[in-house]
């Protein structure tokens, strides 16, 4: 027997050459079911099938993540890239996977699998330095997109959970609920999605005719280690606004300690929907943040960039709703006190 053809394999499933041919290509316009039965039978009359085989495999995508933001089954960067992994396997394509440390990111280390080669394409997941990024994008001779992070005047494309959008709503919810003296918890210093976060706040308290005090902001964390711990409050709120569930967790734990009750003595709405193993977790109100959407977006993208096929530099932000829980009090108007 000669040199087994397409036009064999399409003879004997009684289909057309160029149904094979896309069936092999992972083309689309052909079922799982006939995908799987075209491999099986080119198997069995011995067709080469090792080109087909190596596309099938997909690509590999390098996902990078700062160490500081990374704590192994209590990271919302953790759960983030788990993410981008389920939506990367959906498409047959692999994730390589590298922590990028501190020392690392000070002396511009480029990552293990840049230098080797091993992938088509990199995602950074959460805030980088500008320089160290501005470096992989000059060395590393593949397609980068930020997830969660974006940074002006780099040619890469980013997806970003809509903060300020975000935190508007979270603001405007306790508005809707009576609340008039709302603390915003959070340091704007630290990176651009608290300060988004922040003017969706002040934009939220200007539409009902409040002017954003300095009083009315706590930080969150020590702008140094980045480790998020909140003060005790001097000027105490009917609510507080806070721009992560773990800020909120924070903030909770110091008032129980001052003897308040949420939300009997003061409210709290926060930003995130991602709360590891704290008791707070199944009461808090909170923004979702669609990380499902997110990585699938930050994928995708990736992958037409790979492909050729996506050359537009931008920031695709993703929106998502409020989910309430019973954190939130709602205060009497004082319309409905007069009546």
């Amino acid at each position: 027997m000669g040199k087994v053809k397409l036009k064999d394999i399409a003879d004997t499933l009684h289909i057309s050459t160029v149904t094979v041919s896309n069936a092999l290509s992972g083309k689309k316009g052909v079922s799982e079911e006939l995908r799987e039965l075209v491999f099986k039978t080119a198997r069995e009359l011995g067709y080469d099938l090792k080109k087909y085989e190596k596309a099938k495999e997909g690509i590999r995508i390098g996902v990078i993540v700062s160490d500081k933001y990374l704590e192994v089954g209590a990271s919302f960067y953790w759960a983030l890239y788990q993410q981008v992994a389920y939506a990367a396997s959906k498409s047959r394509n692999l994730t390589m996977f590298e922590i990028l440390y501190a020392r690392e990111e000070e002396s511009g280390t480029i990552p293990q699998m840049i230098q080797e080669r091993n992938v088509a394409g990199l995602l950074i997941i959460g805030w980088v330095k500008r320089s160290y990024v501005e470096k992989l994008v000059q060395v590393s001779g593949v397609p980068i997109v930020l997830l969660d992070f974006a940074l002006s005047g780099i040619p890469c494309d980013a997806v970003l959970s809509s903060n300020y959008i975000g935190m508007y709503k979270v603001t405007r919810y306790l508005l809707e609920r009576g609340h008039r003296e709302i603390t915003f918890v959070g340091s704007v210093q630290d990176n651009d999605n608290i300060l988004d976060r922040y003017y969706g706040y002040c934009k939220a308290l200007l539409e009902k005719g409040i002017v954003p005090r300095g009083n009315r902001r706590l930080e969150d964390r020590d702008l140094a280690t980045g480790e998020v711990q909140v003060e005790f409050p001097e000027d105490m709120p009917t609510a507080f606004a806070c721009n992560s569930d773990l800020a909120a967790a924070r903030l909770y734990d110091v008032l129980k300690a001052h003897g308040y009750e949420v939300p009997k003595d003061v409210s709290i709405a926060a930003y995130d929907d991602y709360l590891f193993g704290h008791p707070f977790a199944e009461q808090l109100t909170k923004y979702h943040v669609d990380m499902k959407q997110m990585a699938e977006k930050a994928v995708k993208l990736l992958q037409g960039k790979i492909n050729g096929k996506e050359k537009r530099f931008g920031i695709c932000y993703v929106d998502s709703v409020i989910i309430e829980r019973d954190s939130v009090r709602t205060l009497q108007t004082q319309t409905e006190k007069k009546n």
